[in-house]
């Protein structure tokens, strides 16, 4: 389709006194979405309504040898107009007649959308040379637009997350070369940068239900990478807690202090921009404040969080307090395995779990791993 809206369409053209029994036979015999585009406008000329047909040689064929002779028609090109009220319901369906079928099987059946931007992996590109698979993406990426009314810029995923930072490599196919949005989210308004921060919006029950627990008034709760506050707005949006918010990503500090202000939260929130592990420092006057003053600890870094299980015995209280541990383990049986890897990381540091809370795997990772998250009682034994 191109950007006027219109292109060259074959059109049916039949009688209007007709024109009911049309729409019946089709129906009947080969289901109107296979048939008739209504994507286009149909044409009401005079006597006559014209209805626009798919690209589908197959089916118009089938059609033209069924039983219509009863039927007075005729096949003809005319310039078909885009119908600006149809919703299209998927990828698929917005790229029919645009991409060869074979093409259209490549595309990923789920994308990440955060504000107004889309993040596609073209993962099953890599066999197509190079002038073709722009030329698809770009069609692609204005399907996404089609499809989804809230996105205005499509980014193409060029990389797995990685660094420090934990930040993936994108590139622009469709729209402004903006990666800064605002993503709604649990009646909360979160502002960020999809290139320079980490966010992901396949976390969105997740952190509801963290939002959700019971917590004590004045509860002390450190967010140990909180990017650009998710989790930590929020729960305090519904709590009144005390939340240390910590993220290495200066750009991930300087959004969770604008989205602080931008949501209205009964708690309150303390934001710093170090990296959590210098805590233990002897000469870090946060660190001495927080240790082992800590009611509860939320762990999201799946792919590292066993290397600060240290710091959360650190921080944590020693009477007991509540662990949010997350990671990434493999199947089968991937929650038996996150637990045993947290108790055996406790047991050498002198603490214990004393109750699981709740495990559960939070959502698909790889063919091989799950993300687990255990919500742990743990407690030091002296």
């Amino acid at each position: 389709m191109n950007r006027t809206g219109k292109e060259n369409t074959q059109f049916l053209k039949i009688k209007k006194d007709s024109a009911e029994e049309f729409l019946i036979l089709i129906k009947r015999k080969f289901s109107d979405e296979n048939v008739i585009d209504k994507r286009i406008k149909v044409i009401h000329s005079g006597d006559y309504v014209l209805f626009p047909l798919k690209k589908n040689k197959e089916n118009v064929n089938k059609f033209i040898e069924s039983n219509v002779s009863d039927l007075d028609f005729e096949f003809i090109n005319a310039k078909g107009e885009m119908d600006p009220n149809y919703k299209f319901t998927s990828l698929e369906e917005a790229l029919a007649g645009e991409l060869p079928e074979d093409i259209i099987d490549l595309i990923p059946k789920s994308y990440d959308i955060i504000g107004k931007i889309a993040i596609i992996d073209f993962d099953q590109f890599t066999s197509l040379n190079v002038d073709k698979s722009l030329l698809y993406k770009k069609k692609v990426g204005e399907a996404m637009v089609k499809v989804n009314k809230i996105v205005e810029t499509v980014f193409e995923k060029k990389s797995e997350v990685k660094g420090k930072y934990r930040l993936k490599d994108l590139q622009i196919i469709f729209g402004k070369d903006n990666p800064e949005t605002i993503h709604k989210e649990n009646n909360c308004i979160f502002k960020l940068d999809v290139k320079n921060t980490y966010f992901t919006p396949r976390l969105v029950f997740e952190r509801k239900r963290l939002s959700l627990l019971k917590f004590a008034s004045n509860e002390l709760i450190v967010d140990m990478f909180a990017g650009v506050g998710p989790i930590s707005i929020q729960i305090a949006r519904n709590n009144e807690v005390v939340i240390h918010s910590f993220d290495i990503n200066p750009t991930a500090y300087k959004y969770i202090i604008e989205n602080i202000e931008l949501n209205k939260l009964k708690g309150e929130i303390l934001a710093h921009n170090i990296d959590v592990a210098n805590l233990t420092k002897s000469t870090n006057e946060l660190g001495n404040y927080l240790n082992n003053r800590v009611d509860r600890i939320i762990m999201n870094l799946p792919e590292q969080s066993t290397n600060y299980v240290d710091l959360a015995c650190f921080l944590m209280k020693k009477t007991g307090g509540m662990l949010h541990f997350y990671q990434f383990c493999e199947k089968p049986n991937p929650i038996e395995k996150g637990i045993e890897n947290l108790r055996t990381k406790l047991d050498k540091l002198g603490w214990r779990v004393e109750k699981i809370v709740n495990s559960k795997i939070v959502k698909p990772f790889s063919p091989k791993f799950d993300l687990i998250v255990v919500d742990a009682k743990i407690k030091y034994i002296p």
